[in-house]
């Protein structure tokens, strides 16, 4: 169990990350609705745009097993209500969006897409493979936002986008807590790298929603975007971490010289790791 603050309002990060997700909140009213041009809809368009609403539907099954892993954590779970609501607009908007292109989802659909595979018992890696996912699910964003021309979904997923880039850093903060305030926070270090290496991997291995949903899209993205996205989550994780990595090419290098550092200390229980 994490120490809880004595003077909650002053301790919690939740409030300051609140603030920010305040300032930065947009309203489904407020979108575009009457902007919508068939003429700039495909089939191709309007396919891509499902599969994404797919995947943007695993938040209920997700925030669940984060409320069970982290219920003694007062503050993250404050914060997690909150990426919980905004999160859960992404399908509503898109599945807005949809019904005006003419492409009907059914609730059923909305049901199947909420199951995920467990994947971890470890808090930092679930944090990990949320820093990851959401730098992952901003750049495919702001990827269709460049590149489609229908008005009302480049407006919508410009939002999405931005919601995603600053939940990676609610994420990041409480993963670089959990790594610090560790018995041992190498070995949390450790966990951290290993979980986003895997990310940074070619092969279609991790069950994690954003990454079945990025493979299923690969077709729609360059190899110029997928290098963005390796060299953003490296950034990241290297700032989590405090360990310096320049690039994805490094990142294994880092991950192996941590690894040996770790079982070289006497009494440390590697696991899987």
């Amino acid at each position: 169990m994490r120490v809880q603050a004595t003077d909650s309002f002053n301790e919690l990060a939740y409030y300051s990350l609140f603030d920010v997700a305040e300032r930065a909140r947009w309203y489904m009213k407020d979108l575009p609705w009457d902007s919508f041009d068939p003429s700039k809809c495909t089939p191709a368009l309007i396919a891509m745009v499902k599969t994404m609403t797919m995947g943007e539907c695993t938040t209920f099954s997700a925030t669940r097993s984060f409320m069970d892993m982290f219920a003694d954590d007062l503050d993250f779970t404050q914060w997690l209500a909150v990426w919980l609501y905004e999160e859960t607009k992404h399908p509503q908007a898109l599945v807005k969006w949809l019904s005006i292109a003419g492409e009907k989802v059914s609730g059923q659909d909305l049901l199947d897409a909420r199951e995920i595979t467990p994947m971890t018992q470890s808090k930092v890696e679930m944090l990990t493979f949320n820093i990851v996912s959401e730098i992952v699910a901003a750049s495919m964003y702001q990827n269709l936002a460049n590149m489609v021309e229908e008005p009302l979904l480049k407006e919508i997923v410009n939002k999405l986008g931005k919601d995603e880039q600053r939940h990676s850093v609610g994420f990041e903060h409480y993963c670089k807590d959990y790594i610090n305030l560790a018995d041992d926070p190498n070995l949390e270090k450790l966990r951290c790298l290993r979980s986003a290496w895997v990310f940074l991997q070619d092969e279609a291995f991790v069950q994690h929603p954003v990454y079945i949903t990025l493979d299923r899209l690969k077709s729609t993205v360059s190899d110029d975007v997928m290098a963005k996205i390796r060299q953003k989550i490296t950034s990241r994780i290297s700032k989590a971490t405090n360990i310096p990595i320049e690039s994805p090419a490094e990142f294994y290098e880092a991950y192996n010289a941590l690894k040996k550092a770790v079982r070289s200390k006497p009494g440390t229980s590697m696991g899987a790791i």
